[in-house]
């Protein structure tokens, strides 16, 4: 059941509060209106109790920037560094492979087979060094876990007879390295001896504001050992450096070069940093290429030169690859526009269908194949997101007034005077409409077609003889059309009005998805009606009789609101007994 939630600002300020409603008259209503009730009361009077202040409270602010975590930055590559992971950040583990380094801080597991068999740990002394009884002292910093290995099984076969050992890594040293330059959060951090270079800046909070992407440099005694390029880790699932961080390591980000804008007709518009030397083209790459929808007589360059932006046309995309890159270049592709749509029903060759820009509903019933020869276009039912959305809101609104309604016949003290069921009734009605986002089309004439959206749907129904009747009546349902009858005729010989209908206010719907509304203050059956005609497919409504509580624009929207619905429903119904 749909719910609406009621944000909307209370135009009219209620005294009462939720817990001084009347419980007898909350007790007569349903459930879900007993619920909106109350809420909607306890709305107006926070409302009433409002007390007003300035919305930037000191102590709500952020601080903004670069270095802030509410900065997000838009280049390729940022999302590298955006995942929490802990998995991400090496554990203290000894899974590492034999080119591991040791050095001071790394504990060493010795398991002895043979004539004694023991397991014991040896630390790496801060000489470098580790001690293994009637062995002595054993040299191992800067040696990798291979090399050490080697030495130590050497060692025990010359000291013992019979006796094997077996070496594994069982912590690792901490470490400590500086992130610099244009990092995230520079500083000093600690990791694992397992760390490399990503490791370190994911710690730093990845790449900040003005950081280079593309030229990260590992300094170790003053000297570039390594440097990483993220944009080769995204693109060829390169990472090649095979460098482990140590103690004193410097993690140097360099500045941005040339940040370039690919926008329209890439398959990833984003921006994308290139180094000096480096062409447009490259960014193009980066960008994989352009999108199958590219529109290629509209290729532009826009450049900052002598003060200004020049735009220059691009007549081919390969004039990019002797174009070098420069700082905020801005490359537009336009794109054509399509629009995915939808027609159902009584068609040729029903489906999902691509429109271009500037096509409307005849050219999808002619890409469709046109109409099966019972097809009923009169009853074309074409249905709008925007328009659903209006519709929602519509909705919302008009509950809203329904149920601030009741709440003023409570105010006044009237409830238990007032007959509410017909109020009630029509907001349940009102509450459960899902809307449909229907739009009147006229399949007959073309002198201004009706222009294709994203997301527009047809459905051309099969043709009928029936009518049908709801509301109060004594039968609902169906009826078979008989020609030249008029709106007496359904309402007397065909279905009975209940004591309760509002015989001053019949609704008729017709298959367009117009609704007529006869009125009249005499008795219906004191005249005959004024000629209204009744075609196939039309469904004729008689509302309940309502306290004249609520203006007749207000009820006539909620009933026109109902009704709508009812008639795409049955047309839904309609298509689905046809399959």
């Amino acid at each position: 059941m749909h719910k609406f939630y009621l944000f909307l600002i209370i135009s009219v300020s209620f005294s009462i509060s939720a817990q001084e409603l009347d419980e007898t008259y909350l007790a007569s209503l349903p459930e879900d209106i007993r619920k909106d009730l109350t809420e909607r009361a306890s709305e107006g009077k926070d409302l009433e109790e409002k007390v007003y202040r300035s919305i930037d409270n000191p102590s709500d602010i952020k601080k903004k920037g670069p270095n802030s975590t509410d900065f997000i930055d838009d280049i390729y590559g940022s999302a590298f560094f955006s995942s929490i992971q802990t998995s991400f950040m090496p554990i203290n583990s000894p899974n590492l492979d034999d080119t591991y380094v040791l050095d001071f801080g790394d504990v060493l597991s010795i398991q002895q087979i043979g004539q004694n068999d023991s397991m014991d740990t040896f630390p790496i002394y801060r000489d470098g060094s580790i001690n293994i009884p009637d062995i002595g002292k054993l040299f191992l910093a800067g040696l990798s876990l291979e090399e050490a290995s080697s030495m130590i099984k050497a060692k025990f076969k010359q000291a013992y007879v019979g006796v094997e050992a077996f070496i594994s890594l069982k912590n690792i040293r901490d470490v400590s390295i500086l992130v610099s330059g244009d990092a995230f959060n520079p500083g000093i951090y600690t990791l694992n001896g397992s760390s490399n270079m990503l490791h370190a800046l994911h710690s730093a909070g990845g790449i900040g504001q003005f950081g280079s992407y593309r030229s990260i440099k590992l300094i170790r005694d003053e000297k570039i050992i390594d440097t990483i390029d993220i944009y080769d880790i995204l693109n060829n699932g390169n990472f090649g450096s095979k460098v482990r961080l140590r103690s004193g390591d410097i993690i140097f980000v360099d500045p941005r070069a040339n940040v370039v804008s690919l926008e329209g007709a890439f398959k990833r518009p984003i921006k994308y940093e290139l180094l000096k030397g480096q062409n447009l083209s490259d960014a193009v790459n980066y960008a994989n290429g352009i999108t199958i929808d590219q529109d290629s007589s509209n290729m532009y360059l826009y450049r900052l030169l002598d003060g200004g932006v020049k735009e220059i046309k691009i007549v081919n995309i390969s004039q990019l690859r002797n174009i070098e890159a420069n700082d905020e270049d801005r490359v537009f592709i336009r794109r054509h526009s399509f629009r995915s749509v939808v027609i159902s029903g009584a068609v040729t060759r029903p489906g999902n269908y691509k429109m271009t820009e500037g096509e409307n509903i005849f050219d999808l019933i002619e890409k469709s194949g046109g109409y099966t020869a019972n097809a009923f276009p009169e009853a074309a039912v074409f249905t709008n997101e925007e328009t659903k959305n209006i519709s929602a809101a519509a909705s919302e609104k008009l509950y809203l007034n329904f149920i601030d309604n009741l709440l003023e016949i409570m105010q006044k003290g009237s409830s238990a005077e007032t007959d509410i069921s017909s109020l009630v009734m029509l907001a349940e009605g009102i509450r459960d409409s899902e809307p449909n986002g229907r739009l009147i089309v006229d399949l007959f004439n073309d002198s201004s077609p009706l222009l294709i959206k994203n997301g527009d749907s047809l459905f051309i129904p099969e043709q009928t003889n029936n009518i049908y009747i709801y509301g109060e009546v004594e039968n609902q349902g169906a009826i078979l059309l008989k020609d030249g009858a008029d709106l007496d005729f359904y309402l007397t010989d065909r279905s009975s009005l209940k004591d309760t209908a509002d015989k001053s206010s019949i609704y008729i719907l017709y298959p367009n998805g117009r609704t007529t509304n006869y009125s009249r203050k005499r008795n219906l059956f004191a005249n005959h009606p004024r000629n209204i005609t009744i075609v196939p497919g039309s469904v004729i409504y008689v509302p309940r009789k309502i306290d004249n509580t609520l203006s007749n624009r207000i009820t006539a929207q909620a009933y026109a609101t109902i009704l709508g619905n009812i008639g795409v429903t049955l047309a839904s119904l309609s298509a689905l007994n046809d399959k």
